[in-house]
């Protein structure tokens, strides 16, 4: 089982799915992302620690609660520690910080720095994707794919591709997988997948 689930993310990243390292802030929520970056790792800790009853102000205090986790992800500036950042990958994805929910999905998907747990993954995928990541529903329609659940791969590859998703270059990706995997499904299975995604699209 774990060799499959290896295989499986290993089949991921080669399919051009985001490496949980390289995720990015979504561009929703406009930020100076070098006010963060430039920050040393205590300045970042305190921030992070913060709360306040300002929303914006505690925005900014749940975004660096992300950029903390993606410093220890990649060992930027700390020495890396993959629990540390699930766990500040954590308190940001609960806020609503989208790129720690892809995050975390992918790490939970893949086994980085925590056991392999696919109910975990899909959840924090789906919250991402609910926030039109396409990154995450791409991720999920990968790993439909490879499961051979054909019409849930297409439905996440359809939603991957709307309007007003994030990323252009993985519209374009899930548009071609779409293509491919139409030669395995009939009409009826294409317009089921399409209806699914359709009824998830508009009560989000």
């Amino acid at each position: 089982m774990k060799l499959l689930k290896a295989a499986l993310f290993t089949t991921m990243l080669s399919c051009g799915a985001i490496s949980a390292a390289n995720a990015e802030l979504i561009s929703n929520v406009p930020l100076d992302t070098s006010r963060f970056e430039l920050m040393n790792i205590s300045s970042l800790t305190n921030m992070a620690l913060q709360t306040s009853t300002n929303a914006t102000q505690q925005r900014a205090y749940n975004e660096a609660k992300f950029y903390l986790g993606r410093r220890y992800h990649k060992g930027n500036g700390v020495a890396q520690n993959t629990q540390k950042a699930i766990e500040w990958y954590t308190l940001a994805a609960n806020e609503d910080i989208t790129p720690a929910q892809l995050n975390l999905g992918l790490m939970y998907a893949k086994g980085d720095g925590v056991a392999v747990n696919e109910q975990k993954a899909r959840y924090w995928l789906e919250r991402a994707a609910k926030r039109s990541d396409n990154r995450a529903s791409y991720a999920l329609a990968l790993i439909d794919e490879k499961q051979q659940k054909l019409v849930d791969a297409y439905k996440w590859y359809d939603l991957a591709t709307r309007d007003g998703m994030l990323n252009e270059q993985i519209r374009n990706k899930a548009r071609g997988r779409i293509g491919r995997l139409a030669l395995n499904l009939s009409s009826s299975d294409m317009e089921r997948a399409r209806t699914q995604a359709e009824s998830w699209f508009q009560t989000q």
